[in-house]
């Protein structure tokens, strides 16, 4: 049927191109037309297929009446504009043969037109309103349905997906995996335009940053939920475009295009705070208002490498260039026109569509580049007005020359600014940061990821570098979907499948995505038969048809003979064996976890198993509290202890690993740019250092314990990687190791490092210090421990030195 219809599209396209240029017959050409325009789909954008039907008869009785009055060209340039637009899209074929060929990477596998359109929709990221829809804090509607109040729900489109095949002779079949459905909100908190809207993933955080971002006073609505009277403060409409224009439009999107042609404050993720991400000019006076006073500026703030000046330079002449296009009689208006609707359409039209909810994970200035680009044509033009404008006094050769010279300043500025931020030369962190994971890792494992810094430099360094290809990369984040699970029961490069017993029909989209657990037995119950119970087809073992787990307590058991055969745990170990892991479940379990537990039963420690160190203590189940985790590197190896050890540490392998191993990407180079991500794992790398020598030192070994500290610092240096909070460590571990010198130089620069940023945060305006409040607690928080670390070794010198500063920022502090 797919190729059926693309070969009558092309053949009506072709036919449309041909009767509508030639024209030879009015019919013929609205009909083909027609036809056309129909299997292209336009009509049907909307999903609905009456209103198409409708969409098409409307324009067929249009046509019609209009034969004397409709000038023909229009409809060819109509169909040539739909078949280059296709031919455009035509390109995205690549992505489906590609995941035909079932490749190691196959994000959505879109190997079918639904799994195709739900990956160029983007599916994944939700659905944001654009012209109507409910407020952040807008209850859902309710019902009472069989003695219980329920959320109401609207059902929505369907969702397919091919159906799961028992044999190989089994037609090929879409079938109908669910719907989509969204609740039904109290129609007082909906509003045309939402800005501050209602979404998934929304939290405390997110709903705090609207109210402050827009201001938010609202009115106050009382209405019943779930059997209680509440009230919540509904903003107004004038305060969602508040938000509108403070945030997504100041803060998303000019405050970026400020960063390119005024400069940038410096490369830290900004979520509003005076102190990282703003723009700049690098005029004194003014960035004193904008940004805090610059006379006792903090050293990590004004060293940063993305501390970038340009006086404003390509503003002003870019401003120059659309007076110039403005002044150029009809030609020049016209020309603006075009531009300026290149500049809208690439920038604030993408700010209005995206629209951004606060505390993004990440700055998005690249969605933008676009408008940027446009801008710079401005500035462009911005020389030529120059050039013209010195004609006046000066001959033309001169003019231009010297309009050359003043104006070439500025990209020269430009570049020496942006150079140190900008050069990517010799560093290696990514691919090394990757490896070291891989590293972590005995042959033929097994190790679950979760962010991006954690999955794709691994990835890379196994399609590229072909590095450790026998390890299995599996990420948390994708396992909750079912093309993820399909793929990790496949094996790839040198690593065989995963383990998992599920078939496809209990994983398929739609199915088992979120299981609710009921403490109904009281009691613990093996993984294998709370599986079996949750996956019964028996209606009895449903609650309103979903599936269940009967126990808050389950539990995988343990064969010490097998663990020791595997080689999982030396004979030296037996007494450490625990008879069972145990999982303490929350109220629900999603499918991904679902899937690690079902990979870890069915493993039965045939394969190592690990967790990227970086992945968190949510995705852990419970297993790092439990001590059924030992560090070996950036991985904690999943081992059925019984020591009850949270910080378990196996030194001599995570020694090996660190010392002999690991790679450190060149960032002990002060040449070599580091931006925020790439100091966050640097920071991540120098904690595990930390882990491993406390654990040298707990086990006596204070030769391994130095050597190990000497190099941390040597890899990972207190110039490039300024110390932090996480480095207090480091200067605990020289005291016990009897330097106190050397412990003095990290805690003293943290120390200095917190005076440098408490004196000028304390002397911002109140509104400029409101923006960093927790910041300054923070700082005051790190001098706090540093101090009572000198205290606890006796360093009573330099503590007379710091007490008194401490005590005048206690006060402003408290």
């Amino acid at each position: 049927g797919f190729f059926i219809y693309i070969i009558l599209t092309v053949a009506a396209l072709s036919w449309a191109t041909y009767e509508t240029y030639t024209q030879k017959n009015y019919t013929r050409t609205i009909v083909s037309f027609i036809v056309a325009i129909s299997l292209v789909g336009v009509p049907f954008l909307n999903g609905n297929v009456w209103i198409g039907i409708l969409v098409i008869a409307s324009m067929a009785l249009f046509l019609h009446f209009q034969k004397k009055k409709l000038d023909l060209h229009w409809l060819n340039t109509i169909i040539v504009m739909a078949t280059v637009i296709l031919i455009g899209y035509s390109s995205y074929t690549v992505i489906v043969i590609r995941s035909a060929a079932n490749p190691p990477m196959d994000q959505n596998s879109p190997d079918n037109v639904f799994a195709l359109k739900y990956y160029l929709n983007r599916e994944q990221y939700g659905d944001r309103p654009l012209f109507y829809g409910a407020v952040y804090n807008a209850p859902v509607k309710t019902k009472t349905e069989r003695n219980m109040i329920m959320p109401v729900e609207k059902k929505g489109a369907a969702t397919y997906a091919p159906k799961p095949k028992t044999s190989a002779e089994e037609k090929d079949e879409y079938i109908v995996t669910g719907y989509k459905t969204e609740y039904e909100m109290d129609e007082r908190f909906m509003m045309f335009f939402p800005r501050m809207y209602n979404s998934a993933g929304l939290n405390q955080d997110h709903i705090e940053a609207y109210k402050s971002w827009g201001n938010v006073k609202g009115r106050k609505i009382n209405f019943e939920y779930f059997g209680q009277q509440r009230s919540e403060v509904c903003p107004t409409f004038g305060e969602n475009l508040r938000f509108f224009f403070s945030y997504q439009l100041n803060f998303m999107y000019w405050r970026y295009f400020m960063w390119n042609f005024s400069g940038r404050q410096n490369d830290i993720q900004s979520h509003g705070e005076i102190d990282r991400g703003n723009w700049i000019t690098g005029i004194r006076f003014i960035d004193s208002i904008l940004t805090g006073d610059q006379s006792n500026y903090p050293q990590e703030l004004a060293g940063n490498k993305g501390h970038n000046k340009y006086y404003m330079l390509p503003l002003l002449l870019g401003i120059l260039g659309i007076f110039f296009q403005l002044n150029g009689g009809k030609k020049g208006v016209e020309g603006f026109w075009i531009t300026g609707a290149l500049f809208f359409l690439t920038g604030i039209a993408i700010v209005i569509y995206l629209n951004q909810p606060p505390i993004q994970p990440r700055e998005r200035d690249y969605a933008y580049a676009g408008s940027f680009y446009a801008f710079s044509i401005w500035i462009g033009l911005g020389v030529l007005a120059l050039i013209k404008g010195l004609d006046k006094y000066l001959p033309r050769k001169v003019s231009a020359a010297l309009a050359t010279l003043i104006c070439l300043g500025v990209p020269v500025l430009m570049a020496s600014e942006n150079w140190d931020d900008h050069d990517r030369s010799n560093r290696y962190a990514a691919r090394d940061f990757g490896a070291n994971y891989l590293k972590s890792c005995e042959e033929n494992a097994i190790i679950f990821s979760n962010g991006d810094n954690d999955t794709f430099p691994l990835w890379y360094n196994q399609e590229v570098e072909d590095n450790r290809t026998d390890v299995r990369v599996c990420n948390l984040s994708y396992l909750q979907t079912d093309w993820y699970i399909d793929q990790m029961k496949r094996g790839a490069y040198k690593s065989p499948a995963l383990p998992i017993s599920w078939t496809e029909k209990e994983y398929i989209s739609g199915k088992n995505e979120v299981v609710m657990v009921e403490d109904a037995l009281k009691q613990p119950l093996d993984v294998q038969t709370a599986y079996e119970f949750m996956l019964s087809t028996d209606s009895r073992r449903k609650i309103d048809g979903n599936s269940v787990i009967p126990t808050k307590n389950i539990y995988i058991p343990v064969d010490a003979q097998q663990v020791i055969e595997t080689g999982t745990l030396p004979e030296s170990r037996r007494n450490e064996i625990a008879s069972r892991i145990d999982f303490e479940l929350k109220n629900r379990l999603t499918k991904s976890e679902l899937i690690t537990i079902e990979i870890l039963k069915e493993n039965n420690w045939k394969r190592p198993v690990y967790f990227a160190a970086t992945v968190g203590d949510p995705y852990y189940l419970g297993m790092k509290k439990k001590g059924y985790f030992e560090l070996t590197g950036m991985a904690y190896r999943v081992l059925p202890l019984n020591t009850g050890n949270e910080n378990g540490v196996n030194t001599d392998k995570t020694y090996d690993n660190m010392i002999n191993k690991f790679g450190y990407g060149n960032v002990s180079d002060p040449n070599v740019y580091l931006d925020e991500n790439t100091l966050r794992m640097c920071r991540t790398h120098r904690m595990m250092f930390s882990n491993l020598i406390e654990g040298l030192i707990a086990e006596g070994d204070t030769a391994r314990a130095k050597k190990a500290i000497d190099y941390c610092l040597e890899v990972l240096p207190g110039t490039t990687i300024r110390h932090n909070y996480f480095s207090i460590p480091l200067g605990v571990a020289y005291y016990e190791l009897g330097e106190p010198e050397n412990a003095e130089k990290i805690l003293a620069s943290i120390a200095d490092d917190c005076v440098d940023y408490l004196s000028w945060g304390f002397g911002l305006k109140p509104k400029q210090q409101g923006s960093i409040h927790g910041e300054l607690g923070r700082r005051f928080g790190i001098f706090s421990e540093v101090l009572r670390t000198f205290d606890q070794y006796k360093r009573e010198a330099i503590l007379e030195k710091y007490m008194p500063v401490y005590m005048d920022y206690r006060q402003k502090v408290q």
